[in-house]
C-alpha cells in the first residue's frame, strides 16, 4: 500500500482511540464504533451528543455494560475487558453518579481493578454537568475502582455547589492508581476531587496522577483536597502525587489543600491565577494533627511558571510543622513589573502554628516576586529552615529585614540561609541565621 492510500484509509477509519487502518489492508476496529467487542459507546446507549437533552440514562447503562464485562485476571481476581468510550460531542448529565455507579465496595460491591474511560480528546468530547440539586458528586469512588484511566474529555459544572470526585479509600479496599490524562475541568466547582477515609487506618492507598491536564473555572473549596475529615489524627497516607506538564489556570480558589499527609510532586507546566479581583492560593498546607508521619509531609515544584495576577494571589501558605518543600527552576516574576509586585507577600509559612517549628524549604534557581513571610513567635525555631540558593529576588535590593525579600512576624528569627542571589540586578550579601 502506498503512503497517500494509507494516509486516505487512516482518514476513513477515523482519529479516535482506535480509528486507524491496519496496516495489513483491513480496517482496525473503530473505539464506540459499535462493532468493537472490547468498547462501549455511550451513543449506542442513546446517548445525545448535541447536548440537547439529560443523557444520565445512557451513561449509566454504558457503565452496567462496563462493569459486567468480567475477565479473570492473575493479580486481582477479574477486570473489566471493555472501555467505555465518549464519542465527539457535548453530553448533558444532571444526575449525581452518572459516570459511575456509586457502590461501597466493602459493602458486597467488591473492588473494580482496571476502568478505562475515554473520549476522543480535550473539548472534542464534552460533559456537562448540570445537576439541580445542589452540593453533588459526578461520580463516587467508595472503596471501589482501582487502576483507573480517565483521557481526552472536558468536564464543565454548570452548578457551583458541585463536586468532580469524593473518593473514600481503606487500607483494604483502596482507590490507589487513578491517573487523568489530557482531561480538562472547566466552570464553577465547589470542589474538584476530594480524599477521605476512615479516622483509624492510617495507609489509605490513594495514589494518582495528572498528565498534560488542564484545571481552569473556579473552586469554593480546592481542586485537590487531601484529607477531607481533618480531625481524623489516622488519616496521614494520602500518598503519592503526580501533576505533570499540566495548565492549572483558574479563576479563584484553591489548587491543593493538604489538610493531611501526601508525598506531592508538580512538574512543568504553567500555572496561572487568572482573576486579579479574587484570592487565590496554589498550595494550602494544613497543621492539623500533630502526628504526622515524616514521609507523609513533602511538596516537591519544578520548572514551573506562576503567574500571580494580585495582592490576593499566593503560590504557597504553609502551615507545615516539619517535612520538606523544594521549589527548583520556578518562576513566579511574570507581573513583577506592575506597581503592586513589591507589596505582594507570594509564599507565606507558619513556624509558629504547632511549636516553634516548621519544614525545610528550599528555593534553588528561582526568580521570585514581593516578599517571602514566616509567622514566627519569641522562642527560637527548634526545627526547620529556609533556604534560598542561586535565586534572584527581582522587586527587592536586600534579602532579609523589613524590607528584604525574607521577612518574619515575630521577635525571633527563623533558621535560614540566603547563598549566592540576586537582589534585583546585584548580588546581595550571603546570610544565615544562626550565624
Amino acid at each position: 500500500m502506498d503512503r497517500r492510500s494509507l494516509i486516505r484509509g487512516m482518514a476513513t477509519a477515523g482519529a479516535g482511540a482506535a480509528g486507524v487502518m491496519a496496516l495489513g489492508g483491513s480496517p482496525a476496529y473503530a473505539a464506540g464504533g459499535g462493532d468493537d467487542p472490547y468498547s462501549v459507546d455511550v451513543i449506542s446507549k442513546g446517548a445525545d451528543p448535541t447536548g440537547a437533552t439529560a443523557s444520565d440514562a445512557a451513561f449509566r447503562a454504558a457503565a452496567a455494560e462496563v462493569l459486567a464485562s468480567f475477565q479473570p485476571d492473575p493479580i486481582s481476581g477479574a477486570v473489566p475487558k471493555k472501555v467505555l468510550v465518549i464519542p465527539p460531542g457535548t453530553y448533558l448529565l444532571t444526575q449525581p453518579d452518572s459516570l459511575l455507579p456509586n457502590v461501597n465496595g466493602e459493602g458486597g460491591g467488591g473492588i473494580v481493578d482496571g476502568i478505562s474511560i475515554t473520549g476522543y480528546g480535550k473539548r472534542l468530547s464534552r460533559i456537562v454537568y448540570a445537576p439541580t440539586a445542589d452540593d453533588t458528586t459526578l461520580w463516587t469512588n467508595y472503596q471501589r475502582y482501582k487502576n483507573i484511566r480517565i483521557s481526552g474529555l472536558t468536564f464543565t459544572s454548570e452548578n457551583a455547589t458541585s463536586s468532580f470526585c469524593y473518593a473514600y479509600s481503606s487500607a483494604a479496599y483502596g482507590v490507589q492508581d487513578t491517573w487523568y490524562t489530557d482531561v480538562e475541568w472547566r466552570g464553577a466547582w465547589k470542589r474538584g476531587i476530594g480524599l477521605d477515609g476512615p479516622a483509624t487506618t492510617s495507609n489509605l492507598n490513594s495514589e494518582m496522577g495528572w498528565d498534560r491536564c488542564q484545571v481552569g473555572g473556579s473552586y469554593s473549596d480546592a481542586f485537590l483536597v487531601m484529607g477531607m475529615t481533618p480531625a481524623a489524627t489516622q488519616q496521614d497516607q494520602f500518598l503519592n502525587y503526580w501533576f505533570r506538564d499540566c495548565k492549572v489556570e483558574y479563576q479563584s480558589g484553591v489548587f491543593v489543600k493538604n489538610n493531611r499527609g501526601g508525598s506531592m510532586n508538580f512538574i512543568g507546566g504553567s500555572y496561572i491565577l487568572t482573576d486579579a479581583a479574587s484570592n487565590g492560593t496554589f498550595f494550602q498546607l494544613g497543621s492539623d494533627a500533630p502526628t504526622r508521619a515524616d514521609s507523609t509531609m513533602r511538596l516537591y515544584a519544578e520548572g514551573i511558571r506562576f503567574e500571580l495576577r494580585g495582592l490576593g494571589h499566593k503560590v504557597i501558605d504553609s502551615r507545615w510543622y516539619k517535612g520538606s518543600i523544594s521549589f527548583v527552576s520556578c518562576d513566579d516574576t511574570a507581573l513583577s513589573f506592575k506597581s503592586w509586585a513589591p507589596d505582594a507577600v507570594t509564599h507565606t509559612y507558619a513556624f509558629n502554628a504547632n511549636g516553634d517549628r516548621g519544614p525545610t524549604v528550599r528555593y534553588t534557581d528561582c526568580a521570585l516576586m514581593g516578599s517571602h513571610q514566616v509567622a514566627t513567635g519569641s522562642a527560637a525555631t527548634t526545627a526547620g529552615k529556609l533556604i534560598y540558593d542561586g535565586c534572584r529576588f527581582i522587586d527587592m535590593t536586600s534579602a532579609t529585614g523589613a524590607t528584604g525579600f525574607l521577612r518574619w512576624t515575630g521577635s525571633a528569627a527563623p533558621r535560614y540561609a540566603v547563598r549566592d542571589c540576586l537582589g534585583g540586578a546585584t548580588y546581595v550579601a550571603d546570610v544565615k541565621n544562626p550565624a
